[in-house]
């Protein structure tokens, strides 16, 4: 018997004006803007973040809209290729576009300029390698990308006269980590979190939302004991060191490596503890200074007792969000490996300081791809001998 999805009810600031509608949960944003608000200008390709056709703002920021799901946006503010007539650079853009022809078929052009714009005022110096290598998360199959870089400098050398020309106000002065001079219409709300997830509902997950189910071999209480010491806990997450902790708020700095791109997250957290039911909940939004990304989310967490007492269960919710040039790698499937990969190292780290062991500032190492790679091939191996 088939039975009707469940719908959540949607509104949102999208090109200035405010919009409604009702949503399935897998409903990505890119359908919600093309289907619902018949803005095709937004146009789909790969469907898996990967080739950048899909590339809209949110909160000034460009974000993967074939991956980022519609009622994860509640209340944000989302600008597409249909909102910029107002905004100088953007119609430079399209301009220079024409006269250095940086479009043939023009299906990637949308999310290009989106893209350009947000490479334009990111950055405080730009070449054409710069240009290019910022440029490798929008994928153009003709024009050899020439026109495009030459396009975009001819923009950049002109853009202080371009922002003094603007009417729209600049980004407030408390975020100094956007390099560049900054020019964003749509401002984060102060205090609130900026994570683009929103929490499962019905018991079903999204894409974002991840679960995971990790076993220590030590007593309920000891463990919870030891997760609710944060100056304790934080260390054994791969890649983070504590800043400084002051009340029920942190500052934790997080660094990655994956491949040829390294990112090191800087922000601000906050955690609540019950010790009554052995239950918590941290949250907390980062930014890197060198990429212009921010990344952001929220996990919820039990100690569950196991095995008379002798061992017990950490159950993990987690939700996230990416923005900005690196959420070209926050696909589901992708991070949801990953993320199993870590909470393994972050379970065996755990167990080594409860046994009397340490481990490095970092978790034992940074966060690297490698290292994360090994533990995903490890966990699929022992997943087929147990099948088996």
């Amino acid at each position: 018997m088939s039975t009707k999805p469940s719908l959540s009810e949607l509104t949102l600031d999208v090109n200035g004006e405010a919009v409604s509608g009702q949503v399935e949960g897998r409903t990505s944003l890119a359908d919600f803007l093309r289907d619902d608000l018949d803005l095709t200008g937004t146009h789909l390709g790969c469907e898996h973040g990967v080739c950048g056709a899909c590339t809209v703002e949110m909160d000034g920021q460009p974000v993967r809209a074939c991956i980022t799901l519609a009622r994860a946006c509640e209340g944000r503010s989302v600008r597409t290729i249909e909102g910029g007539d107002d905004d100088p650079v953007m119609a430079a853009l399209q301009e220079a576009f024409m006269q250095f022809h940086g479009l043939q078929c023009g299906f990637c052009t949308p999310g290009m300029l989106v893209a350009c714009r947000d490479i334009i005022l990111r950055h405080r110096t730009l070449s054409d390698e710069r240009i290019r290598i910022a440029l490798g998360g929008n994928i153009c199959r003709c024009t050899g990308y020439v026109g495009i870089v030459n396009a975009v400098r001819s923009v950049f050398e002109r853009r202080d006269q371009l922002l003094a020309d603007a009417t729209e106000p600049t980004a407030p002065p408390e975020e100094p980590a956007w390099e560049g001079t900054p020019f964003r219409p749509f401002k984060r709300r102060a205090g609130q979190m900026t994570a683009v997830t929103a929490p499962p509902s019905d018991g079903d997950d999204d894409d974002q939302t991840l679960r995971e189910s990790i076993t220590v071999r030590k007593p309920a209480d000891e463990v919870w004991a030891f997760l609710s010491d944060v100056e304790r806990v934080v260390p054994c997450v791969p890649g983070a060191r504590l800043l400084s902790v002051n009340g029920n708020e942190l500052e934790v700095e997080m660094e990655v490596s994956l491949g040829a791109i390294r990112a090191r997250f800087r922000g601000n957290g906050r955690f609540h503890f019950d010790d009554q039911t052995r239950k918590g909940r941290m949250e907390g939004e980062g930014r890197d200074a060198r990429s212009g990304s921010s990344a952001s989310g929220a996990m919820d967490f039990a100690v569950i007792a196991d095995d008379g007492d002798q061992r017990c269960r950490i159950e993990f919710v987690a939700s996230y969000s990416v923005t900005g040039p690196l959420s070209q790698f926050s696909r589901g499937g992708l991070v949801k490996s990953f993320v199993g990969a870590m909470a393994r190292m972050f379970a065996d780290n755990v167990q080594t300081v409860l046994s009397g062991g340490q481990v490095s500032e970092g978790g034992g190492a940074g966060l690297s791809v490698v290292r994360l790679t090994l533990n995903v091939i490890k966990s699929w191996f022992q997943s087929l001998f147990r099948r088996e």
